[in-house]
């Protein structure tokens, strides 16, 4: 097992309700593929200096995971399905 953040950008423009079902719908996917959550940040809306979708304000939701990068994979493929996702990176950080 080794130490990841898993950064992601959810769209700014869907509602609360949905946004906390995303939420745990992510979470739910992260133990299901054997993801420990150390620890979950929610940065919330943010101003951005370039536009994604043609817009310039995204959602921030960062976690940073004991897993094993074997996962990765099988994560990247059901984040992908979500539309309201927008970007997200896998960062495995230094021990």
């Amino acid at each position: 097992m080794a130490n990841y953040e898993l950064m992601a950008i959810v769209d700014p423009t869907i509602s609360e309700i949905e946004r906390n079902s995303l939420i745990a719908e992510l979470k739910l996917n992260l133990e299901q593929n054997s993801a420990k959550i150390e620890k979950e940040d929610i940065w919330g809306d943010k101003k951005m200096a370039y536009k994604i979708n043609k817009s310039d304000r995204w959602f921030y939701i960062l976690y940073e995971l004991d897993m094993d990068g074997k996962q990765i994979k099988d994560l990247s493929k059901t984040i992908n399905l979500n539309k309201s996702i927008w970007r997200y990176m896998f960062v495995k950080k230094e021990a």
